[in-house]
């Protein structure tokens, strides 16, 4: 029996296994944590829509207050939005954090732009611009993971005169 525990104990402190172990444990505990910030997103997403219905139902409901709580679901939206890209994919967006910030930044734009001084302004300016330039200079300008790719090199390599080149290109159009 002491031989069998002893092969057991054995068995699970080699090293790889136990770093195995560890990782699949830890990520265990990461998709339970991910699991309840998505049902607490859920709950709060059902408790904005509960007071958009409260506030439509009010008498004297003015639209200006109503477009900061439509904001904030479309904020919580996108952030369900973002833990679910995370449990598939297993990365988290960058892109999509950039444009829910940028919905959060124009609705306190919305609510606050009354209050503003001049140079409130222009911080919120270069914020706008600052997130606008996170979310398309990545995107736009370096090669996403998802289209890189390595490049294989042929295997013989041989130098090609204009005159073959010429005879390629022939063959290829077909005369």
């Amino acid at each position: 029996m002491t031989d069998k525990i002893r092969k057991k104990f054995k068995d699970l402190t080699e090293p790889h296994k136990i770093h195995q172990k560890l990782g699949n444990f830890l990520e265990f505990l990461e998709d339970i944590i991910v699991l309840i910030l998505l049902i607490l997103l859920f709950v709060l997403s059902i408790l904005a829509l509960y007071d958009i219905y409260l506030a439509l139902t009010e008498v004297k409901t003015k639209v200006y207050d109503l477009i900061p709580k439509f904001i904030y679901l479309f904020i919580l939206i996108e952030l369900f939005r973002l833990t679910i890209v995370y449990l598939k994919e297993r990365r988290i967006d960058t892109s999509l954090i950039v444009k829910t910030t940028l919905i959060a930044v124009l609705r306190e734009i919305i609510i606050k732009a009354p209050h503003f001084k001049p140079m409130d302004y222009v911080g919120i300016g270069f914020l706008t611009l600052i997130l606008a330039l996170m979310y398309y200079v990545p995107k736009y300008i370096f090669v996403s993971e998802a289209e890189f790719e390595i490049k294989h090199k042929p295997k013989e390599k041989r130098l090609r005169t204009k005159r073959t080149l010429k005879r390629i290109i022939k063959v290829r159009k077909g005369s």
